[in-house]
């Protein structure tokens, strides 16, 4: 991982694409969570307090010749961590012989062990590791983690990762379009919006990070935008898929209920449904309050971040194979 620090088409403070830059790659460059901010590696980051950052990797590992089983003797003795776990799982084809939790300050690292081939046969030549590098990555413990997997790692591949994207907007301001495919809404912390399975391709969360951390919410508007991306993706297909997600900012004196509808038809308009005789039926005052939210713009990735943010991912290969 590069120490240089990096920054989008070389401007600073453009506002056309959030000037984002970022930090150093080091551990140096992990920012711990505060009463204001969440935790963050190596941010990208924007004069607008928009926010970029690599959330959730998973890396495929190849191990060299007995590597595999001897990670599996050594499993409880390769990290000085707060809490060790170990699973052994049944012989299920495409699931995992040894899964290892290593709980490191408030977060954990997932290692498995032994793939399942189709011929119910165990693979101990393949694994993964799976972490959350805004979580993790401030934490020298984990660093020697990886330095001892290092040892036994041919090649690691990028699985799949998470791309956040936190914008200084009230989550109330923020709605996510729908598609085809299946859609989840949950109250839990404020309002989470999920499209799509998990742990798959295109996968997005929208929830309010203020109101999961615990912070001020009356001083802090955060919310998170997240998609799970496949490693083998291009920057172009990153962006392709990144999901539609309306944000405006929302008056003091607006009133909830001219919110609610103004959602609504906004949504009904994107079936391609009528919405004139609604707006029609609203008070004079309330057409054009309404009429806004039909014209809220999409919440778009900087230009340039997709590339950036897909090298910092693929960058924790080289972290791996590199550190031994």
């Amino acid at each position: 991982m590069s120490g240089e620090s990096k920054q989008i088409d070389g401007v600073v403070d453009d506002p056309e694409n959030g000037g984002l830059k970022s930090g150093p790659c080091l551990i140096a460059g992990f920012h711990a969570l505060s009463c204001t901010s969440p935790s963050y590696y190596n941010p990208y980051r924007g004069v607008n307090k928009n926010t970029l950052s690599v959330d959730m990797v998973r890396l495929s590992l190849t191990f060299k010749g007995d590597r595999g089983e001897w990670l599996s003797r050594k499993g409880a003795q390769l990290t000085d961590c707060d809490e060790m776990s170990a699973w052994t799982s049944k012989i299920r084809p495409g699931g995992w012989y040894e899964l290892w939790s290593f709980a490191l300050g408030g977060s954990s690292v997932a290692l498995g062990i032994g793939f399942m081939e189709p011929s119910c046969k165990v693979n101990m030549h393949k694994g993964f590791i799976e972490f959350n590098p805004n979580k993790v990555a401030g934490d020298k413990r984990f660093h020697g983690l990886l330095k001892t997997l290092g040892t036994c790692v041919s090649k690691a591949r990028l699985k799949r990762f998470d791309l956040a994207y936190d914008i200084p907007v009230s989550r109330y301001d923020c709605r996510l379009s729908k598609d085809r495919r299946m859609y989840k809404s949950v109250i839990s912390n404020g309002i989470t919006e999920y499209l799509g399975v998990k742990n798959t391709p295109a996968y997005v969360k929208v929830y309010d990070k203020a109101a999961e951390l615990h912070l001020d919410t009356d001083k802090v508007q955060l919310t998170r935008i997240e998609m799970t991306c496949d490693g083998e993706w291009t920057a172009e297909q990153l962006e392709e898929h990144w999901p539609q997600v309306h944000a405006w900012h929302s008056e003091s004196g607006t009133k909830d209920y001219i919110r609610v509808i103004g959602i609504m038809l906004a949504e009904k308009a994107e079936r391609n449904e009528d919405v004139e005789t609604l707006i029609n039926m609203l008070g004079r005052t309330s057409r054009p309050k309404v009429r806004e939210y039909l014209r809220t713009p999409c919440v778009k990735l900087p230009d340039g971040a997709a590339a950036l943010l897909l090298a910092e991912a693929k960058s924790w290969c080289g972290a791996v194979v590199g550190s031994m």
